[in-house]
């Protein structure tokens, strides 16, 4: 190739690359995004919770694609682009009623991908200049937000919570299992604690961690979901009786559905009593699984005799005890954080917080250093992170947020989300064959059954009925039919609003599985008028459901409950 050629050649490329005129090169990004929306406009329905799509074949996209041989074009390239957004779901809207996942605030957005102009990696300082210190700064205003001591603790960002989960376990084992960094668990038998109102995830880290999930012990819990302590203490007195090495006790700071949120202090104080009558030479690491729940800290700045967001008296007592119950945090030795949940970021967005900076270097066998002497460029988080790659969008879009909303803007969104969610029990409560099975809630979730006219039995009547008998069935085989009548109606573009059901829903002392329907409103900007017309729309739809007589087949084979799945449902899955 001439040199000339090759001039050509980079002149056109180089179109494509940042200079440093930035301003210059938003402009250009500005116009790319621009050609996106336009070419997913076309998907678009503001009365929809997911863009327009059918479901269909992966394969279709599979037979429609071919290695590129020649250059495209920017419009070319995110025209083809477009068509992937089909069904992407639209967080934002009333309609969206899937799961917890706010939408993403757009500052955030914006700070997370300039800052990939720069393309950091969070591995060290060297190739990210002072951007690692935002996740410096995150976790002192998390240290902060708790109570501990910002130049003690620490925490960092990782992908998601089983990362957080995978971290707490590995931090537990280097503190339990002697030379276990060198020799693995080898002879020494360990176990992570866990509840049966706990994340499923908890399973799978413990099988990542080479426990096996057999390794992970899942206690009852009591009335109320929270773990039952005496199991807890007898349990550990028992583990520990054997020579068995507690890996790690992870306990709840807030469910996904429930918002169940354990006696924090009390099992400390277990552990610190069986810690001293045991002689051990190691604290059995206790981590709090609060990546929801982490969020309720902000109240603790709140007055609620001033009450500045005019919550109502019931939303005062349960906002309050939910405060008072994360509070506890401060007792854990570590916790986890989604941003990309209650943090109003996108995904991905998490981070563990420990109490302690050394226990997070203690897994790459280093000290922990001084943070008043720490200079850029002696600063490299992968000297003991699980990643040696790690993107800067977690601790950027969570810095942006801390800054851009502040405690008291997050009390605000909290509070909506809350005050909303209240509301759609209110309007459900009003029907006697819809019955809401969680009123008592101090979270965002509602949980819900529906039942059959004329119909005198209640939901309190199924869960006392003995299984595998077809009026303990009925209920759960009830709901699931509705669920997939709504589905039905939605891919025939007929109604806008999604919501989902657990098939594997049990509640507390039950004998049989009910299943639930959700409704999970997460959008702080959902308007009341815009939710009553959905929840309107679902109460006619259930008296067409019972005027129907069809019977209705599930289109996909959908996987197991992501939150209430268990570990048969996991070796069972099929695999394609």
């Amino acid at each position: 190739m001439s040199d000339f050629c090759k001039y050509e050649v980079h002149k056109m490329f180089s179109r494509y690359f940042a200079t440093e005129n930035k301003c210059e090169v938003v402009k250009i990004m500005s116009q790319y995004l621009g050609l996106l929306a336009n070419g997913t406009l076309k998907y678009v329905d503001k009365d929809q919770a997911l863009l327009r799509g059918e479901i269909d074949l992966y394969k279709q996209f599979l037979d429609s694609e071919c290695l590129p041989i020649n250059s495209e074009c920017p419009e070319e390239v995110l025209k083809q682009l477009s068509k992937y957004f089909q069904r992407a779901v639209q967080w934002e809207n009333a309609e969206t009623m899937l799961n917890i996942t706010p939408p993403a605030n757009l500052v955030s957005i914006a700070s997370s991908a300039y800052a990939s102009l720069f393309n950091p990696n969070f591995a060290q300082d060297e190739p990210s200049g002072y951007l690692l210190a935002t996740e410096l700064v995150v976790t002192k205003f998390l240290a902060e937000l708790v109570g501990w001591d910002v130049k003690k603790a620490g925490g960092v960002f990782t992908f998601g919570g089983k990362g957080i989960g995978l971290y707490a376990g590995k931090i537990g084992l280097v503190k339990a299992v002697p030379n276990v960094r060198r020799l693995g668990v080898g002879s020494s038998q360990a176990v992570i604690i866990t509840s049966d109102k706990a994340h499923p995830c908890h399973f799978e880290i413990s099988d990542w961690l080479g426990l096996g999930s057999d390794g992970c012990l899942s206690l009852p819990t009591v009335a109320n979901g929270q773990m039952d302590l005496k199991i807890l203490e007898d349990t550990l007195r028992e583990k520990l009786s054997q020579g068995v090495r507690i890996g790690c006790i992870i306990i709840n700071g807030g469910t996904t559905n429930e918002v169940i949120v354990d006696p924090i202090k009390k099992i400390v104080d277990i552990r610190d009593k069986l810690v001293c009558e045991f002689q051990l030479d190691y604290r059995p690491h206790i981590h709090v699984d609060s990546v929801i729940g982490w969020v309720w800290l902000v109240y603790n700045y709140y007055d609620f005799k001033k009450n500045r967001l005019s919550m109502s008296q019931v939303e005062q007592t349960k906002m309050s005890a939910m405060c008072d119950k994360i509070s506890e945090l401060k007792y854990a030795d570590s916790f986890g954080v989604d941003f990309h949940k209650t943090g109003f970021c996108p995904y991905i967005s998490s981070c563990i917080m420990v109490n302690d900076r050394a226990d997070l270097h203690a897994l790459g066998g280093k000290s922990a250093y001084d943070i008043d002497s720490l200079k850029h460029g002696e600063y490299s988080p992968f000297e003991w992170t699980l990643e040696l790659s790690r993107g800067s969008g977690g601790p950027i879009s969570a810095y942006t947020a801390f800054k851009l909303f502040g405690v008291e803007g997050f009390q605000e969104l909290i509070h909506t989300m809350f005050s909303n969610g209240e509301y759609i029990r209110s309007l459900l409560n009003e029907k006697n064959d819809f019955e809401v099975i969680n009123n008592e809630t101090e979270g965002f979730a509602t949980l819900f059954v529906i039942l059959s006219q004329p119909n005198t039995v209640r939901y309190s009547d199924y869960i006392k009925l003995d299984a595998d008998t077809p009026e303990a069935t009925s209920l759960l085989v009830y709901n699931q039919q509705f669920f997939l009548f709504l589905l039905k109606k939605h891919e025939a573009g007929e109604i806008g609003f999604k919501i989902t059901f657990s098939t594997n829903y049990k509640p507390q002392g039950a004998k049989v599985k009910t299943g639930c329907l959700k409704i999970y409103q997460s959008s702080p900007i959902a308007t009341r008028e815009k939710i009553h017309k959905v929840i309107n729309q679902l109460i006619e739809l259930k008296k067409e459901f019972d005027n129907s007589n069809k019977t209705f087949e599930a289109q996909i084979n959908q996987p197991a409950d992501f939150v209430y799945r268990t570990q048969k449902d996991v070796d069972s899955r099929k695999i394609y």
